[in-house]
């Protein structure tokens, strides 16, 4: 296998991963909606950093030191937490908000970076996936030294920029043609969803402290 098809795997595997529902996704929709178009490619950003560090982690093979259940739990519980109060805080400032009027709102809440860190870091299946998965991957790339990393990891990142940047600067564009109500519905709704993400996480963490 060379180097581009290296990328091609890494893509095609992110794509999956990034197009299927989750607490990720609804951040950057319910920011998109606030904020706008770039924050789809900030929230990557965060996550990037952190499957970086995570990737030379591995690479170094300390990646058996991120494979235990205390991780897991503190993980699940802290992030279940964050996701619940984001989801209060944008129920809140659904009354005030405005499609043409969030410039000075856009500052406010967590930054869409620290947000792509602490969400993807509150989700135990994104350990286990790069824990078994990408684990796999990253060191079969490995027999092409440095160059087979990086073409899986730009491969792999590359696919979420891509999908979270179309579905944040739609969101951000449609917004001149989708009725103020209808936008603070589907925030309800996404804020829903992280409420569900959060208590699904910290049920998790407890799941994983009683094992």
């Amino acid at each position: 296998m060379g180097l581009w098809s290296l990328f091609a795997v890494g893509f095609i595997l992110g794509l999956t991963g990034a197009m299927a529902p989750g607490p990720l996704l609804t951040v950057t929709i319910t920011e998109s909606a606030k904020r706008g178009g770039h924050v789809g490619p900030l929230v990557v950003l965060g996550h990037g950093i952190l499957e970086i560090i995570l990737l030379v982690l591995i690479v170094f093979g300390l990646g058996s030191l991120l494979a235990n259940r205390t991780l897991y739990t503190i993980f699940s519980f802290c992030g279940g937490v964050v996701m619940i109060c984001m989801s209060i805080s944008i129920i809140k400032d659904l009354r005030r908000y405005r499609i043409f009027a969030n410039a000075q709102a856009s500052d406010k809440g967590m930054h869409p970076v620290f947000a792509g860190i602490i969400i993807s870091l509150s989700n135990p299946y994104w350990f286990i996936w790069w824990l078994t998965i990408g684990m796999g991957y990253v060191m079969f790339a490995r027999g092409l030294g440095l160059a087979g990393i990086v073409a899986f990891f730009v491969g792999h990142i590359s696919s979420d920029l891509v999908w979270y940047s179309f579905v944040s600067y739609g969101i951000h564009m449609g917004r001149k043609y989708v009725n103020s109500r209808v936008i603070k519905g589907a925030l309800f709704v996404c804020s829903l969803f992280l409420v569900f993400f959060g208590l699904f996480f910290i049920a998790k963490g407890y799941q994983f402290l009683t094992q």
